[in-house]
């Protein structure tokens, strides 16, 4: 038996009565996150026009349909899916799993979620889906080589982004083994996602989760139909995804622990809206923040792993939000400024600031091999701020916020759902959502958002 057959039978069997009682808190608190960090984006940037664009040419009635979250409209459950995965990652606070360098919330939530509404499906139903994507996509990533997957200019997120999305909305369809294993195949030859759109900081990144959630789902309704996928379409010597994204691969993770061991327990949750690889030098900025003369400071030296100078330590000043929230010396400069990294640190006024920019032009930022060492199991990093005189404050993260090192409390994570949802929804019905989702084993049918 294949490991991705074994994946498979995982995905098809789980029920939610054995997973234990932390797995299913878990699975509650990312279905938190990721909702909330979506309806956070109601109204951000050019979600609206999107979802006012395909309304015109999606409306039409379809036998199945889902809400899009917060705009007060359905579509078919493809289209819903589509701008849900958007909104999902479009503010760059879902959650992230750090073994897979991957957003897994962005895909699997959304994909469940949307699914489950448009099968009048339970509470239960969603989180057991839940919790299978999660497994599945995750382990697909752990599994592979994910330093050279990113070198090659590959977007994580989107290349096993389709296997999450695939068994989540496999587990909803009802497919069996053989099903759910075409269903798999086919998820693999849709994996797409590029890093061009950094070069110059297009807007697109979002579109990655999306089409990974609706070439899941797509993948899922095909094998239910008869289609067959690949059952080595990970490691087929001729066109096996791992081959062609990566420079090494070990399937064996793939089932290592399957069923007893939960990915799902190991999510870092987002507590600044930007890429998680600028997260430990924000850390490390606001640590030292109180004890700094920003006007004294000659040079700010970042030393963190190599994949996160590749990513994140570009020496150009950013020019609009997208390029800023990729950008180690830009997020590090706005926190020694301003204390703060939220939404508003990256508005055009505060990128445009000159005492920013003055300052993110003395951040440098370097490999060091203690931190790419430890890649990706740990994400860390050391400041040092360097005055005109010579003398130094330094600082080393070794765990980030949000990180299941250094986890967000509940209240934490309650406080990010009901200001984002707030924002989107209204504060009254983000706090009922809120509720529904905390109890949602208990929901007979999935909310509309």
């Amino acid at each position: 038996m294949t490991e991705l057959r074994q994946l498979a039978g995982f995905a098809v069997k789980f029920r939610l009565e054995q997973a234990p009682e932390e797995v299913v808190k878990a699975a509650k608190y990312c279905v938190l996150d990721s909702i909330g960090s979506a309806l956070g984006a109601v109204r951000y940037e050019e979600i609206p026009e999107l979802c006012r664009e395909l309304r015109q040419w999606c409306a039409a009635p379809a036998r199945r349909t889902a809400s899009v979250w917060g705009q007060g409209f359905s579509l078919d459950v493809f289209q819903a899916l589509l701008l849900n995965g958007m909104m999902g990652h479009a503010l760059e606070l879902d959650d992230v799993h750090t073994g897979s360098k991957s957003h897994v919330g962005a895909v699997v939530v959304e994909t469940a979620w949307t699914l489950a509404e448009a099968l009048g499906e339970s509470g239960g139903r969603l989180l057991e889906a839940v919790i299978t994507g999660y497994e599945v996509m995750a382990r697909v990533g752990m599994a592979m080589d994910v330093v050279s997957n990113r070198k090659r200019g590959w977007h994580g997120t989107g290349i096993i982004g389709t296997f999450g999305a695939a068994a989540a909305a496999g587990h909803l369809l009802g497919l069996n083994e053989d099903q759910m294993v075409s269903a798999l195949g086919m998820a693999g030859t849709q994996s797409s996602g590029l890093w061009a759109f950094l070069e110059e900081g297009a807007t697109c990144k979002k579109l990655h989760p999306a089409r990974a959630a609706v070439n899941g789902l797509t993948a899922a309704v095909l094998a239910k139909g008869g289609m067959t996928g690949p059952e080595r379409i990970l490691d087929a010597r001729d066109g096996g995804l791992y081959r062609a994204v990566a420079d090494s691969f070990d399937m064996k993770i793939l089932v290592n622990g399957l069923g007893t061991s939960y990915e799902i327990l190991k999510i870092d949750k987002k507590p600044y809206p930007c890429c998680r690889t600028t997260h430990h030098a924000i850390d490390g900025a606001l640590m030292l923040r109180d004890r700094a003369d920003l006007e004294q400071v000659e040079r700010i030296l970042v030393e963190t792993y190599e994949v996160g100078v590749l990513q994140c330590g570009s020496q150009g000043y950013p020019s609009s939000a997208v390029e800023a929230k990729f950008s180690i010396p830009y997020t590090v400069a706005v926190a020694l400024v301003r204390g703060n990294v939220s939404l508003a640190e990256f508005a055009p006024e505060v990128i445009g600031d000159p005492l920013i920019q003055s300052l993110a032009d003395r951040v440098q930022v370097t490999a060091d091999p203690l931190f790419t060492g430890r890649y990706p199991d740990r994400w860390g990093c050391r400041v040092r701020l360097i005055d005109k005189d010579g003398s130094e404050l330094a600082v080393q993260v070794d765990d980030m916020s949000g990180s299941v090192a250094k986890p967000l409390t509940e209240e934490q994570e309650k406080r990010k759902f009901e200001g984002l949802a707030g924002e989107g929804i209204g504060a009254e019905r983000s706090r009922k959502l809120e509720a529904a989702i905390l109890k949602m084993e208990t929901e007979e049918c999935i909310p509309r958002i």
